[in-house]
C-alpha cells in the first residue's frame, strides 16, 4: 500500500479481503472490485511482504485483521467525483429508504455509510447526517428533497459520488453477527469507510465510536473465520 494516498484498486482489494469471512481466491477479488487480475496479484504481493495478508491452499485471506483495519480507516480515501448535499424534513430513516428507492429507480449503486450504518451494527451515539455513497450522480428532488448549496454541514443527505466496486461492502454475515437481521435492511459501505466517514464528521466521541466500530467487526469477522 501507498504510504501517502493509497490508490482506489489498493483499498478496494485489501477492503474486500478485510470484509470476507472466508479465504478469496485471486480472480473472485478481481471479479468483486473491477481491478485487473494483474493489479491483484502486485497489490497482494505487496501486503503479503508486510505481513498483512498470506496465501493459502484455499486462497488469500488477512493475516493481521486489526493491523490493517486500523491502517485502512487511517488511510485518505481515493478522490471523488463529486459531494452533493441535500435537505428533507422527513425522519432520517425515511430519507435513508427514499433515497434508496429513487437509487433503485435510477439505477445508481448506493451504500448507506456514516453513524446511520454504523448504527446498524455498533451503536454508540445519536446519528446525524446521512452519509451515502453512489456510484452516479443522484437525483433527489423529485422525492422532496432539497439541494444544498451552502455546505454539508446545513444537510441532512450527503452523497458522495465515486466509483462502487461491485462486490465491495458490509458481508451480510459479518454483518448480522454485528447487528442482527436489521442489519441487513439497508446495503452497507465496507467498515472502513463506515469509520473514516464517523471520524471525518469530527464530533467529541468519534474516536470512541470507531473504536467500537472496529471491535465489533473484528469479534464477528473472527467468529465466522473459526
Amino acid at each position: 500500500m501507498s504510504d501517502t494516498r493509497p490508490s482506489r484498486a489498493e483499498i478496494a482489494v485489501l477492503s474486500l479481503l478485510l470484509g470476507s469471512p472466508a479465504p478469496q481466491r485471486q480472480v473472485g477479488i478481481a471479479d468483486a472490485t473491477g481491478v485487473t487480475q494483474a493489479r491483484v496479484s502486485q497489490i497482494l504481493s505487496a501486503a503479503d511482504a508486510l505481513g498483512w495478508t498470506e496465501r493459502g491452499t484455499d486462497g488469500w485471506r488477512v493475516r493481521r485483521p486489526r493491523e490493517l483495519c486500523e491502517r485502512l480507516v487511517a488511510t485518505r480515501p481515493p478522490k471523488v467525483e463529486a459531494v452533493e448535499s441535500w435537505y428533507s424534513l422527513d425522519s432520517m430513516p425515511r430519507q435513508i429508504e427514499v433515497a434508496l428507492e429513487h437509487a433503485a429507480a435510477q439505477r445508481v449503486s448506493l451504500h448507506v455509510c456514516g453513524d446511520w450504518a454504523a448504527d446498524r451494527v455498533a451503536p454508540w451515539r445519536i446519528p446525524d447526517i446521512v452519509y451515502l455513497h453512489a456510484d452516479a450522480r443522484l437525483e433527489l428532488e423529485a422525492a422532496g428533497f432539497v439541494p444544498v448549496d451552502t455546505g454539508p454541514a446545513d444537510a441532512t443527505v450527503v452523497v458522495t459520488v465515486g466509483k462502487l466496486a461491485p462486490g465491495l461492502r458490509l458481508d451480510p454475515a459479518i454483518a448480522t453477527a454485528m447487528g442482527g437481521p436489521a442489519a441487513q435492511a439497508w446495503p452497507l459501505a465496507p467498515i472502513t469507510e463506515i469509520a473514516r466517514h464517523v471520524l471525518a464528521d469530527d464530533r467529541p466521541d468519534a474516536a470512541e465510536a470507531v473504536a467500537e466500530l472496529e471491535q465489533r467487526f473484528l469479534l464477528a469477522r473472527d467468529e465466522l473465520v473459526a
